[in-house]
């Protein structure tokens, strides 16, 4: 028993910590989503060619996954930060591009992630080769080491795609290292030629594009024009019919090589081809511009909706606990009020009951006060009761609990001592008092005698000295003086 209390005990302990870990959990995989949807428009506003829109949907990015301290969050920084690198290499800003290169750099360390690392070093070896516009500026022998250190890693991780990267740019190193040179340099001729024979041979696609920019290039550094000519119509045979950039590429480069080879006729065709293509081209480029547009305003559309039902939810709950809390507030005040009328609807019967309780004491001051003649002729109707039965009124009022007006209350004192002190002033004696009670319960002489003990003359007798002290001249007086006196 006391092993299964600890179990329940430890599990308790830690519950709080699993439902953390959950929630942490959660929270870093909403974010993870925040981040790839934030990433993904900033790729597809490169492909549009739209760096400054591609870098807001980046830096987007960057603060999403910088919220968090957590090792998931640090390697999206690392990822966006190889984006913005490379949005700021193609809109021609080194200096940016060089800063995010290294950013992504010193977070693939601390995480670690060979692959992100690798990306890294060859973004800056890419930046490094674009940066020589000249021979003074040339950083190619950085822009080598960086790469090299990048391929090395790649290699040894099975990264193929990056691997490939990395040769293909090697190739355009050993290129850009022979472009100052007034005589080319053989060395560094075929040291480019075998890293691009490594590269398209590792490329699931070749030739392609890229490789097509890197092969073309060296065959027209080393002046071999023919075969420049033959690998163009070779790429113009495996390009696809609706590819009108490799295409139009493809009769800019043959246009130029057949006017330095003398062919005009042939010049003029290519140029013509290359006109075609390019219209097709700038056409193809505006279509796939606007559907990635209403694709983006689609999506931006459905986000604005979602954040309208989502407000509007919001709003919707809390008008409805606003509209609870009223009602609440409403049945609160009612039931408040209800309590007052109640109270006032006591006060004003308990006034009504006293007033009628002693509706017939005429000589009673108070009533001098009443000028209402419809109040009158009520209290004189009402019958007159005796003290035992205005107490016992004024009881079962007390008994709800409701104060009676202090009018009321001073009225009833005055009326029990005015009665008090007009029966001490008539003077009866007790055994009067004990006739008059007798009589009230409508006996006889007679049965009054019998019931007190007496003969008939004595209550006769007795009657007379009341019917003097009350100044009334028959029993019927007596009985309604007698009730006037509370007897």
């Amino acid at each position: 028993m006391k092993r299964v209390i600890h179990i329940k005990a430890l599990a308790l302990l830690f519950l709080p910590v699993l439902l953390a870990g959950g929630c942490r959990k959660q929270i870093t995989e909403d974010l993870g989503q925040k981040v790839r949807g934030s990433l993904d428009k900033a790729e597809k506003m490169i492909d549009l060619s739209q760096y400054e829109e591609a870098a807001r949907y980046g830096f987007e990015a960057l603060s999403q996954a910088e919220a968090s301290k957590e090792e998931d969050a640090r390697r999206l920084a690392c990822e966006t930060h190889t984006v913005l690198s490379r949005i700021y290499l193609q809109a021609v800003q080194d200096s940016l591009a060089w800063e995010h290169a290294c950013a992504a750099e010193q977070l693939a360390l601390k995480i670690p992630s060979d692959s992100l690392l690798a990306t890294a070093l060859f973004l800056k070896g890419q930046v490094c080769s674009y940066a020589g516009i000249s021979a003074e500026t040339a950083r190619d022998d950085e822009a080598l080491e960086y790469t090299l250190r990048s391929l090395a890693i790649a290699e040894d991780g099975g990264f193929a795609n990056i691997a490939t990267d990395d040769r293909y740019q090697l190739s355009e190193i050993y290129v850009n290292k022979n472009r100052w040179n007034l005589k080319l340099d053989p060395e560094l001729y075929e040291k480019a030629g075998q890293w691009l024979d490594r590269a398209e041979e590792s490329d699931p696609g070749a030739p392609s594009v890229r490789s097509m920019r890197y092969r073309f290039r060296y065959l027209r550094q080393g002046k071999r024009t023919e075969e420049s000519i033959a690998f163009c119509n070779k790429m113009l045979e495996l390009a696809a019919e609706d590819n009108h950039l490799l295409r139009q590429q493809m009769y800019d480069h043959l246009t130029n090589m057949y006017l330095q080879t003398g062919q005009l006729e042939q010049a003029a065709a290519s140029h013509q081809a290359f006109s075609y293509e390019m219209q097709r081209f700038i056409r193809q480029k505006e279509d796939k511009t606007m559907e990635e547009l209403r694709l983006l305003y689609d999506v931006e559309w459905k986000d604005r909706q979602i954040r309208m039902r989502t407000s509007l939810a919001l709003l919707l709950v809390a008008l409805l606990i606003l509209a609870l809390a009223s009602i609440y507030l409403i049945i609160r005040l009612n039931r408040k009020i209800s309590r007052q009328n109640k109270k006032i609807k006591s006060v004003s019967r308990s006034r009504e009951l006293l007033f009628a309780a002693i509706a017939k004491d005429l000589k009673d001051p108070y009533l001098d006060n009443i000028q209402d003649k419809n109040v009158l002729d009520f209290i004189r109707k009402w019958p007159t009761m005796d003290e035992q039965e205005i107490v016992r009124e004024s009881a079962e009022l007390a008994e709800g609990r409701d104060a009676l007006d202090p009018a009321v209350a001073r009225y009833v004192a005055d009326l029990m001592l005015s009665r008090k002190k007009a029966l001490s002033e008539v003077g009866l004696s007790e055994r009067e008092k004990e006739i008059i009670a007798l009589s009230k319960e409508g006996l006889t002489d007679k049965q009054i005698a019998e019931r007190l003990f007496l003969s008939a003359r004595t209550v006769s007798n007795h009657k007379y000295h009341i019917y003097g002290k009350l100044d009334v001249k028959n029993n019927a007086e007596m009985l309604k003086k007698a009730q006037e006196l509370g007897l």
